[in-house]
């Protein structure tokens, strides 16, 4: 843990120097974001029609109906 603590001063003291750096981290974060929303709801909306007319979306062995 005094690794860590020690990792947090040193990007702490890196943000104060340079500024413009957290404007990039903060873009990059919400890019990172909206890319897992996509990616994610891609995923699970392409499983919610059934074939046989059902439409639930099974977690484990529970079916979750919409």
């Amino acid at each position: 843990m005094k690794g860590f603590g020690i990792g947090l001063i040193i990007f702490g003291a890196i943000v104060i120097i340079f500024p413009a750096l957290l404007v990039f981290l903060i873009g990059w974060f919400f890019i990172i974001i909206g890319l897992n929303i996509f990616v994610f709801s891609k995923r699970f909306t392409g499983k919610w029609k059934k074939p046989n007319g059902e439409n639930y979306v099974k977690v484990g062995d529970y079916k979750i109906y919409r």
